[in-house]
Order: structure tokens, then C-alpha cells, then sequence
């Protein structure tokens, strides 16, 4: 049993900490080759062997590892892409036909596997130039050369990072995935010890060593004159495009935008879209997608449009106007069964017009409505109640079985489930503020996936309790002795449930915790720790009285009480395992006209519905069957 909880754990994390990682190598490679193939080649002859059949190496890896991924209408079009890089490189061609290629291969990955290409908080600037002395000062230089004590040692020398036309071809993000990754072949190392904070703050600070003060300058002005309408004005732009892009779209003008932002990034996260803006401009180009006839893309950014958008602002609005909520909610759903059914356009067009005027209503509710004290503290409490109430209830009815069969010994494994799985929420919150970018996608399949791991040992130990409540059963039970029926494996079993039952929940509150505190004021972060500290104190109180009033049963009673309330939280964790899935883009969801309750995870779609029947039918069948089909009797022998 020590193996399944390796194994769960195994199955949770990479979900949370690493899904993604694959992609952003493979975009590492092709920013590398689109910056380093003109020390190789020029006016079609090879002028540094070494660094040419390094760019082969790298293309034919692009190639490879593109060939690898899931397949997709994106993955396909990646891969004839990496397959013209293989023979661009082969037909030594120009570096500014690599470079277009490179650029257009990068906007490829980044926008077809939904990569999260910025920084959650300000990069610090300060905080890297000591982490640059730290780090970076012995191969790279004191200015940024490439002229440390180390330098003259590597081959291919350190990056100078002040060199002109090597900034022109360099992203940010490019310098963020190599800090992290390291260049394989080369004297620069991984620094994915780093946290992802001080790995943006490193890729900032390199990145713009080569500007100009006088670009500086003129940036500045521009930016005071342009702001929001200036092209750099959202973020992901200024990390995923190169400055030679933004010069081409923009001129000198552009050059000295670029400049000014990455020696000032902080203007920009004083002017983050919303959430609910976010959701906005991803539904509008997901419906480009779609009338461009990119349905699978257009799918894509429909799920980011409500995961990494409106999902973040749900329950703020729902402490200000449920009813919008839900409307927004079902319209979103509706909208992407729409895209991934390929309605016709003009349908589909009208749909996304009256989705995009409710996130409009609700964008005008929440600006409107400052989120008080009182909606600080209601969303906090409400936020925790609901999502603890479920895990409460699982740890109760383990606890109440095992004080019922006198296996008290039993508790501390229950209680280490449960005291692991309060650990590592709080590790999940460090680690999404100051190590890694948790996306809504891999919030949702790590839900999905525990959600339904413990409907099926829920479902099990239900129909295990139940069985027991027979005569014949009983009786067997009660002789073969309780304390031999839980064996070590069964209480490892119980703690591996309590981890799980619990570690979803917070898994999902943390981050949603996260989403209310930015939104609050210093007085909404008091009401929201009071909300939390009400919620579990009302959490507390309810798990002791039912550990006291259900212990309190006869126990075949109990037995059948217990097994039938295992059966009905099996059923809420699968129909709540089903939406997380659907809801991260990773199963069909097919509307039916059906009553909706969050609370018993029953959602109005054929699939979570048709789980539940058969659930439903297969615990008819265990329960009554031996009754309707009794085994023919057996003849004793004389």
C-alpha cells in the first residue's frame, strides 16, 4: 500500500509542477537556433563549422521532439515546420529567412500548448543584479560581455549579452527558458534551482543590457503619450517577441518601447488586464480561430478563456451576483460545445457576442462594486466551507468507522493523511507564488483525476461496509475478528484517501485564495483570514458532532448508514471529477436539459450523468444481486 501512495503522489505532482515542461524545452531549442544560426552561416557559406553542426544537432532535436508531441492540428503544423528548419539549415540559407521561420515556430508553441510565457510579479531588477554577480559574473563578465575569468576556458564562448545584434533576435522569454533549462553542450547550466521569480528577474535584467539610454529615454515618452494603446502594452508581448519583430511592426519607435519596458517593467503590472478582461480577448480570438477554420486551436483558447480568465473572478462575482455568474458559466460551456462541435459561424458568432456582453455586465458589476470588507470576508468563508466540506466529510465517516470498530491504533494514520495533505497545500501556495506558474489546465486535471481516484475507493469501501450489514456477513465479520479485517494495508489504504480527499480540496482553495487576496484592499485581507478562521472553526465543529452522534449507532446499523453515505460521496466526487475534466479541455461535454446541484456534483451533461447511472446501477447490482441471482446450492456430502 506504501507503493499506491507513491504512485498517487507520483500521478498528482508532475500533473502540477511539470506538465508543459517538454514544450517550453523544445521552444528553448528553436529560439537558440533562431538566434545563434548567423554565427554560422553568411551569404550561404558554413563561417564556423563548430557552431554549424551544432545548428544541425538543434534542428534535428526540434524535429525529433516535435515528432513526439500529442497529436494536433498545432503539433502537425509544428512538425512541418521543424522539417523545413532541417532544410533550411541543410541548404545554409540566409539567417534572417532561419529567423523568420524560428519566430513564426515560437508564436506557434506558445499560442497551440497554451505556455504561460510571463512573469506572475514584477521582475526585480536590484534583486538580479545580485544574482547576476552571484551567478553569472564568472563566464559572462561584469558588464555582461562575455569576457569573465572563465570565458577564455568555454567553448562556444559565453553569451554577450551587450551584443547588438544578438539582442535584436533574443526574447525575454527565450532568456528565461535558458536560465532555467541551460544549453545542453555548453558551459551554461541549468539554474532551475532559482526560483521562477528570480529566473524572470535574471531574464529582464540581460535582456536589457544592450538598450540604449537614449532609447530609454524616448521609450519613456512614448509610453507616457501611448500607455494602454501602445503595441507593448499587454505583457506576453514584450516576452515573446523579439525587438527585430517589434522594430519591423513598429519602426525606431517600437525599439524604443522595448527599451524602456525592460528597464521598466513594473509600469506594466500596474495595468494588468483583468481576469474577466482576459476571458474577453481570448473568447474574441478564439472565435477568429474559428471563422479562420482552426476549430481545434479555437477550442484551446476557448478552455484558457474561461480556466486562466473568468474561473480566477468567479467567486468575487458570485458574492456580488450569483445569477450573472451562473449565466456567464453556462454560456462559456455552451460556447466552447458550440466550437468543438463545429457549429456553423453565424451561430456561433451570436453566441460569443452574448457571452461577451455578460463578462462585459460582469466587468461593470465588480468595477462598480468595490470588494468590500463584507464580500472579502463571505467569498473567504464560503470559498473554504464549500471546498472543505467535502474533505470534512470523508475524514468523519473513516474516523467514525474507526472508533466504531474499537481501531483506534488506526487514527494516526487517517490524521497523517490528512496533516501531509495540510502540507502540501502550503507547499503548492509557495510554490505557485514564487517557484511555478500553476495553469488553470493543471489545476483542473489534478482535481479531475484525485476526484475521481477517491470516487472509486469510496466507492469500494461503501460497498465493503454494506456488505457487511447481512446476517450471514455479519456474523462472518464479527468471528473472523475486526482487528484482523484491518490489516496494515487497509489503514494505508485509509490514510492514502485521507490525502487525498483532503490535498484536492486545498489544492483548489489555495489558488482561489490567491485570486481573492489580489482583489482585496489591506482591510478586504483581514476580513478574509476572519472568513477563514470562521469557516474552519464551523468545519471543525461539524466534523465532532458527526464523529460523536454517528458512533452513537448500533454497528450493523452503522455499517449500513456509513456504507450508503460512502456510495453518495463516491457519486458527488465522480460527477465532480468529470466537470473538472471537461472543464480543462480534456473530455467531451454534451448539454442535456437536467437539473443542476453543485453540491451533489450534478451537472446537466450526458457524460457525468451516464458515470453517475452506472454507478448508480452497478451498486443496485452489487447490493440486491445475490438476491435475484442466488448461487445454486451445493450438496453436502455424506
Amino acid at each position: 500500500m506504501k507503493q499506491l501512495i507513491i504512485l498517487v503522489l507520483a500521478l498528482l505532482f508532475p500533473l502540477t509542477l511539470t506538465a508543459g515542461e517538454d514544450v517550453e524545452q523544445l521552444l528553448q531549442l528553436v529560439d537558440y537556433v533562431g538566434v545563434d544560426y548567423e554565427e554560422a552561416v553568411k551569404d550561404g557559406v558554413v563561417i564556423n563549422p563548430a557552431e554549424y553542426g551544432e545548428m544541425q544537432d538543434f534542428a534535428a532535436a526540434i524535429q525529433s521532439q516535435a515528432g513526439q508531441l500529442p497529436t494536433s492540428g498545432a503539433a502537425q503544423q509544428l512538425q512541418a515546420q521543424a522539417d523545413k528548419l532541417i532544410s533550411l539549415v541543410a541548404d545554409r540559407v540566409e539567417p534572417p529567412i532561419v529567423s523568420a521561420l524560428t519566430a513564426s515556430m515560437r508564436l506557434q508553441i506558445i499560442n497551440g500548448f497554451n505556455i504561460i510565457a510571463v512573469p506572475r510579479r514584477t521582475p526585480d531588477l536590484q534583486l538580479a543584479k545580485r544574482l547576476y554577480a552571484d551567478n553569472c559574473v564568472s563566464c559572462h563578465g561584469v558588464s555582461g560581455q562575455g569576457d569573465g575569468p572563465l570565458a577564455k576556458s568555454l567553448d562556444p564562448a559565453p553569451t554577450d549579452f551587450r551584443d547588438r545584434e544578438r539582442y535584436l533576435q533574443r526574447t525575454l522569454y527565450g532568456l528565461y527558458n535558458t536560465i532555467t533549462y541551460g544549453v545542453e553542450g555548453t558551459g551554461m547550466n541549468p539554474f532551475s534551482g532559482l526560483s521562477g521569480h528570480e529566473r524572470w528577474s535574471l531574464a529582464f535584467y540581460t535582456g536589457q543590457l544592450a538598450t540604449r539610454s537614449v532609447e530609454q529615454q524616448a521609450g519613456n515618452g512614448l509610453w507616457q503619450a501611448a500607455g494602454e494603446a501602445s503595441p507593448l502594452a499587454q505583457l506576453d508581448a514584450l516576452t515573446t517577441l523579439t525587438p527585430a519583430q517589434v522594430q519591423q511592426e513598429a519602426g525606431e519607435d517600437g525599439l524604443a518601447l522595448v527599451a524602456f519596458l525592460r528597464t521598466q517593467p513594473g509600469v506594466l503590472f500596474t495595468q494588468q488586464e483583468s481576469p474577466l478582461a482576459y476571458s474577453q480577448r481570448r473568447l474574441q480570438e478564439s472565435l477568429s480561430l474559428a471563422q479562420a477554420g482552426e476549430s481545434e486551436q479555437a477550442y484551446k483558447v476557448a478552455v484558457d478563456a474561461y480556466l486562466e480568465g473568468f474561473e480566477l473572478a468567479e467567486n468575487t462575482l458570485n458574492t456580488v451576483d450569483a445569477e450573472l455568474r451562473l449565466s456567464i458559466e453556462e454560456a462559456m460551456t455552451a460556447y466552447r460545445t458550440m466550437v468543438r462541435t463545429a457549429a456553423p459561424i453565424p451561430a456561433l458568432e451570436t453566441h460569443a457576442e452574448h457571452t461577451l456582453a455578460l463578462l462585459k455586465q460582469a466587468q461593470t458589476r465588480l468595477d462598480s462594486t468595490t470588494l468590500s470588507g463584507e464580500a472579502a470576508f463571505t467569498g473567504a468563508f464560503i470559498i473554504l466551507l464549500r471546498e472543505g466540506l467535502e474533505a470534512l466529510l470523508v475524514l468523519a465517516a473513516l474516523g467514525a468507522f474507526l472508533i466504531k470498530t474499537g481501531r483506534r491504533d488506526g487514527l494516526p494514520y487517517l490524521y497523517g493523511g490528512l496533516i501531509l495533505a495540510l502540507i502540501m497545500g502550503g507547499l503548492t501556495w509557495l510554490a505557485s507564488t514564487t517557484i511555478i506558474d500553476i495553469s488553470g489546465a493543471q489545476r483542473e486535471l489534478t482535481e479531475g483525476f484525485a476526484a475521481l481516484f477517491a470516487a472509486t475507493v469510496l466507492f469500494y469501501v461503501g460497498f465493503w461496509l454494506h456488505g457487511k450489514t447481512s446476517a450471514i456477513q455479519w456474523k462472518r465479520f464479527i468471528e473472523g475478528n475486526i482487528q484482523k479485517a484491518l490489516s496494515k494495508g487497509t489503514l494505508w489504504g485509509l490514510a492514502t484517501l485521507s490525502f487525498i480527499a483532503v490535498y484536492r480540496e486545498m489544492f483548489e482553495t489555495v489558488l482561489f485564495y490567491q485570486a481573492l487576496w489580489i482583489q482585496a484592499d489591506q482591510n478586504g485581507h483581514s476580513m478574509i483570514l476572519s472568513g477563514l478562521v470562521l469557516a474552519s472553526l464551523l468545519l471543525f465543529v461539524l466534523g465532532w458532532l458527526i464523529l460523536r452522534y454517528s458512533t452513537r449507532l448500533p454497528l450493523r446499523q452503522f455499517f449500513a448508514v456509513t456504507g450508503l453515505f460512502m456510495f453518495l460521496l463516491a457519486m458527488i466526487f465522480a460527477g465532480k471529477g468529470i466537470a473538472a475534466l471537461q472543464e480543462a479541455g480534456k473530455m467531451t461535454l454534451s448539454p442535456v436539459d437536467f437539473p443542476r446541484f453543485d453540491l451533489l456534483g450534478i451537472y446537466p451533461n450526458l457524460e457525468g450523468l451516464a458515470v453517475q447511472a452506472v454507478m448508480v446501477m452497478l451498486a443496485l447490482f452489487l447490493l440486491f444481486g445475490s438476491r435475484l441471482f442466488p448461487r445454486p446450492a451445493v450438496a453436502k456430502s455424506k
